[in-house]
C-alpha cells in the first residue's frame, strides 16, 4: 500500500494519473481515424441501444500508466506484464473483429493468458496451484467481462477493489471521467473495450487482496447462465437482462447505476479482516451483498428480451 504522506508516493501517483488523463484524449482521436470503436452490429441493437460510435482504448490507457508507474519504480510488485499484453492483445482481437471472437476462440485465448500468467517466473505455487490460478483468470476475465454493461461500472468496481495500490488506483480514477456519460442521454467519451475488462479482470485475480470484487459479477454472470440455458438460449448470447440494465429501468440515471453497483459489492471489503459474532467479516459482507443483488433482482423490472440465438456473446458496456 502506498501512503500519501510519503512525497514520492504521492507524484508517482500523481504523475500516472496525469498520464492517464493526458493519454486518454489522444487514443480516442486515434480512435476515431482508425475505427478502433465500438460498432454495432445489427443483431446488437437490443443489447446495444446506443448508436454513437465509442473508442475502445480502455485497456491500452490503463497499460500505459502502469508503464509510467514501473518505470518510476511504483508498480506494484510481481505485476504480471506478460499476462496483461496477452490479455491486452485479446481483448482488441475481440474488439477490433465485428460481433466479437467465436466463444470458443476466445474462450483458448483467456486459457493462454491464464498460462501467461502462471507459467512466467515469479509465480509461487505447485502444479495444482498453477492450475487454480490459471482457472481463476479465466473466471475473473469472463466475469468482469460480462459485467462491463454499464457505463463507469467496472472502473467504479476496479477502483474499489485497488483502493490500497496506488498505481492501479489512479490509472482506473484517471480513465473514470472518460467513462461516464456526461450528457443526458449521450455516450462516454471511450469504453474500456474487451481489451480494458480482460486487463482489469486479469489484474483482479492477480491480486489477491483484490479478488472479493468479483463476487457481484460473478452473482450477476451465474444469474444471466441459469436463466439463459433454462430458457434454451446459449449462455454467451447477450442480452440486456443484467443487473444493471434492471436498475437503469427501474429509473436510476446511468451515473448512478455505477455507484450503486460499487455499494452493492462494498460489504465484503469493509468485513475483511474484522469478526463478527465469532464469523470472518468478509464473509459475513459476502453474504449481505448477495442478500442485496438478491432483493435488486427481486425489485426491479427485466428490460427487453434476449437477442436471437446465434447472436453475438455478451460483453462490453451497452
Amino acid at each position: 500500500m502506498v501512503s500519501l504522506s510519503d512525497p514520492q508516493s504521492a507524484l508517482i501517483s500523481a504523475a500516472v494519473l496525469a498520464t492517464v488523463l493526458l493519454a486518454t484524449p489522444a487514443f480516442v482521436w486515434v480512435a476515431h481515424r482508425t475505427a478502433w470503436i465500438d460498432r454495432r452490429a445489427g443483431s446488437e441493437a437490443l443489447r446495444k441501444p446506443r448508436t454513437e460510435p465509442v473508442p475502445l482504448v480502455g485497456g491500452a490507457v490503463l497499460l500505459v500508466g502502469l508503464l509510467v508507474a514501473s518505470a518510476l519504480g511504483g508498480a506494484p510488485p510481481g505485476l504480471p506484464w506478460p499476462a496483461l499484453v496477452g490479455a491486452l492483445l485479446l481483448g482488441l482481437a475481440d474488439d477490433r473483429r465485428r460481433g466479437g471472437l467465436p466463444p470458443g476462440t476466445k474462450l483458448l485465448g483467456q486459457c493462454a493468458v491464464g498460462l501467461l500468467l502462471v507459467l512466467v517466473p515469479g509465480f509461487e505455487g505447485d502444479l495444482a496451484q498453477r492450475a487454480l490460478g490459471c482457472l481463476l483468470a479465466v473466471v475473473a476475465m469472463n466475469a468482469i467481462n460480462t459485467f462491463d454493461n454499464a457505463d463507469g461500472a467496472v472502473v467504479a468496481l476496479g477502483l474499489l477493489a485497488f483502493a490500497p495500490v496506488a498505481a492501479v488506483r489512479s490509472a482506473l480514477l484517471g480513465f473514470l471521467p472518460f467513462n461516464l456519460p456526461w450528457r443526458r442521454g449521450g455516450a462516454p467519451a471511450a469504453y474500456l473495450g474487451d481489451s480494458g475488462s480482460h486487463v482489469v479482470g486479469l489484474l483482479i485475480a492477480w491480486h489477491p487482496a483484490a479478488r472479493l470484487a468479483l463476487l457481484l459479477p460473478l452473482l450477476d454472470l451465474g444469474r444471466l447462465v441459469f436463466v439463459r440455458l433454462s430458457r434454451g438460449q446459449a449462455p454467451w448470447v447477450g442480452d440486456r437482462r443484467h443487473l444493471a440494465h434492471r436498475l437503469e429501468a427501474a429509473g436510476l440515471p446511468r451515473p448512478a447505476v455505477a455507484l450503486a453497483l460499487v455499494l452493492a459489492a462494498l460489504p465484503p471489503f469493509l468485513g475483511r479482516g474484522r469478526s463478527l459474532a465469532g464469523l470472518d467479516g468478509a464473509w459475513v459482507g459476502a453474504c449481505v451483498t448477495a442478500v442485496i443483488f438478491a432483493l435488486a433482482v427481486r425489485w426491479t423490472p427485466e428490460p427487453g428480451t434476449p437477442e436471437p440465438p446465434g447472436g453475438p456473446r455478451a460483453g462490453g458496456a451497452d
